[in-house]
């Protein structure tokens, strides 16, 4: 027992000097060398250019050009092959499936989208992880699926925007692709993606995300929390308008915080409209969507006080569709929160993701490239 004990720590050890060393090749923009991973690790020159070796038999990394000669035999740099190993990204809405081939350094290959008549179903992401892995003939290395629920593993254990309890989604797309499946719900990949490239905010902050529906992501010390069922950041759902005469929910409820503050709702939208497929912008500067992203503004503000002094996270990035309201809506919030100056809390900061736009398929790629390797884009 005690051999095998010995054993399997020295396994242990040597998969995380290896999870390190690809770090660092990764995050060296193609300039890493064997004697400055061995100089970053404190290891030894023999065990750097072994867990080297390793990487590159498994296809992982490659020798590039020589580095600058510092007096002596110049050395080969290092980089990630990202042209061999790519990540299959894929953002799940309730009219639309988006998918994305990404190299392992985060750039985007190619990607497409996929409308749906009705509320996307599993057939639909099924057709879309098809078409994404037969667009690539590079080795997929992980899946990661971006979906507006509770992501549980491999376990979508509640989507109401989509309509899905306990979906296993790993089994349901066995066969496409003999890559390993990551779930993460949707404002989790937003906020991993905006965390990764901005330092604006620190290290903790709360994610919202607003689009057709509302999540949030709580991230502390860097890290974003899952909660005790996976359902940390679940506000959507919150009631906050109450009486017969408040909206009903999709989720059968009355006055949730999504039928106030989602874009849709605050555009007046239909429950599970394309946002992809209108002028956000054009729509939140009519006169009767501005009185209603007022009133929407100050009810979200009003709900993130509570949250924000609840948890001691001062820094709130507002993100999904919500950057395409403009300077209005944010304004509307700032304003809000500062009426209402919580006594021995934090003043609130708000700004708008930086990501969530622009590169919509990075946090669902980096989801699963950190749950698969173990390594990151991150700053």
């Amino acid at each position: 027992m005690a051999d095998e004990h010995v054993k399997a720590t020295q396994s242990a050890v040597r998969e995380r000097n290896l999870t390190t060393a690809l770090q660092l090749v990764l995050s060296g923009d193609g300039l890493a060398t064997r004697a400055a991973i061995a100089r970053r690790t404190g290891l030894t020159s023999a065990t750097v250019s072994s867990l080297l070796a390793g990487l590159i038999a498994d296809g992982l990394v490659i020798e590039g050009r020589l580095a600058e000669s510092t007096g002596g035999k110049r050395a080969t740099t290092l980089r990630i092959d990202a042209e061999h190993n790519v990540l299959l990204s894929v953002i799940v809405q309730p009219g639309l499936v988006r998918g994305a081939v990404v190299d392992l350094l985060g750039d985007v290959v190619t990607s497409i989208a996929h409308r749906t008549t009705t509320t996307a179903t599993l057939d639909d992401v099924r057709s879309v992880v098809r078409r994404l892995a037969a667009a690539t003939t590079a080795r997929v290395a992980a899946v990661g699926i971006q979906v507006p629920g509770i992501a549980d593993g491999d376990l979508i254990r509640e989507s109401v925007q989509l309509g899905w309890v306990d979906v296993d989604l790993g089994r349901e797309l066995a066969g496409i692709v003999s890559a390993p499946v990551r779930l993460v719900n949707d404002a989790d990949a937003e906020a991993i993606a905006d965390y990764a490239v901005s330092d604006e905010f620190g290290a903790n902050q709360l994610f919202v995300s607003l689009s057709t529906g509302v999540g949030a992501a709580v991230i502390v010390d860097g890290a974003v929390l899952a909660g005790a069922s996976h359902r940390a950041g679940e506000i959507g759902h919150v009631p906050v308008l109450f009486g017969d005469d408040a909206p009903v929910c999709a989720c059968g409820n009355r006055g949730c915080l999504e039928e106030v503050v989602s874009v849709t709702s605050l555009l007046g939208l239909p429950h599970g409209a394309d946002l992809e497929a209108v002028d956000v912008a054009a729509l939140a500067a009519l006169p009767e969507s501005r009185e209603r992203i007022a009133a929407g503004a100050r009810t979200l503000a009003r709900a993130l006080l509570m949250v924000g002094a609840a948890l001691d996270v001062p820094n709130i990035v507002l993100g999904g569709a919500a950057p395409k309201l403009g300077a209005d809506f944010i304004g509307h919030v700032r304003a809000e929160a500062a009426r209402h100056p919580v006594r021995a809390a934090m003043p609130l900061s708000f700004r708008y993701a930086k990501t969530a736009l622009e590169q919509p398929f990075r946090g669902a790629a980096q989801y699963a490239l950190q749950s698969t390797l173990g390594v990151s884009w991150a700053r």
